[in-house]
């Protein structure tokens, strides 16, 4: 295995974690999204047990919920620039999550220069262009090499075309239940909405380059993540499996699309 690449997991529920580092992820990292920040929980981020994932939408009324998972010389995933200034203000391991666009070089050097740590890829790049921006230096990266891509976020619940709406999202039964918008070729994107009634859409099957870890690995990707929200914790357990054994030089079968650049979605 290469020593220098690490393996991740991105959960939204604490206790899927064991399972997922019992299959080999080394570091956790928790969706707080649907969570406020609980002393546990908060423990568990200054511990250095999970690192908190925090939303790409932040506006005035979000900063209660968001702010106090920002801690001084612990790690964060922002994902959008304000997040970023206040982590830089406190003095926390900022890392830039794929919904800040980071599609060359050039966009590392001012992520590196705003006081990022670490930059996750956007899964809009080819693995040609992921093993390329990791060659480049500019700033440390990581991949997502296993789960469902977003694909967009919508502000406003998109549930609402389909219920009665009384705007208390928080306690919205059918938040709950699967729901999918069906787009021009008839595929079926899953669709989650979170408390505050924000939709996020991801594609309808899993992208998988698990297969290629190694190669992003050696071009420089210094950690992989599996990503469990979106499918189930068998199959994320596995993934994580298959990353272990992929950066151990063995051949892996592939479980989902080589990648969204790929696929496409219309």
């Amino acid at each position: 295995m290469s020593e220098s690449c690490e393996i991740c997991a991105l959960v939204s529920a604490p206790d899927d974690a064991r399972e997922l580092r019992e299959a080999g992820a080394t570091r956790i990292y928790l969706d707080v999204i649907d969570r406020e920040p609980t002393e546990g929980l908060a423990d568990e981020v200054r511990r250095g047990l999970v690192v908190p994932v925090l939303d790409e939408v932040c506006r005035e009324g979000d900063h209660a919920r968001l702010d106090p998972w920002v801690m001084e010389g612990r790690s964060v995933a922002v994902g959008n620039v304000s997040e970023l200034a206040l982590a830089c203000e406190r003095g926390a391991l900022a890392e830039a999550r794929g919904c800040i666009p980071a599609h060359n070089a050039a966009a590392l050097r001012a992520l590196d220069a705003m006081g990022a740590c670490l930059a996750w890829l956007s899964p809009e790049l080819s693995l040609g262009q992921m093993c390329r921006l990791a060659r480049a230096g500019a700033l440390p990266v990581g991949a997502c090499v296993f789960g469902r891509p977003r694909l967009m976020t919508c502000e406003h619940c998109a549930l609402q075309v389909a219920y009665a709406c009384d705007r208390d999202h928080a306690n919205c039964p059918y938040r709950y239940k699967s729901h999918w918008l069906v787009n021009i070729d008839e595929r079926a994107l899953p669709v989650r909405t979170d408390g505050r009634g924000r939709s996020r859409v991801y594609l309808d099957e899993p992208v998988d380059l698990v297969p290629e870890a190694l190669e992003l690995a050696r071009a420089g990707v210094g950690r992989l993540l599996v990503d469990a929200r979106n499918v189930p914790l068998e199959q994320a357990a596995r993934g994580v499996g298959r990353c272990v054994r992929a950066l151990a030089g063995e051949a892996v079968e592939r479980e989902g699309c080589v990648g969204l650049s790929e696929r496409g979605v219309e």
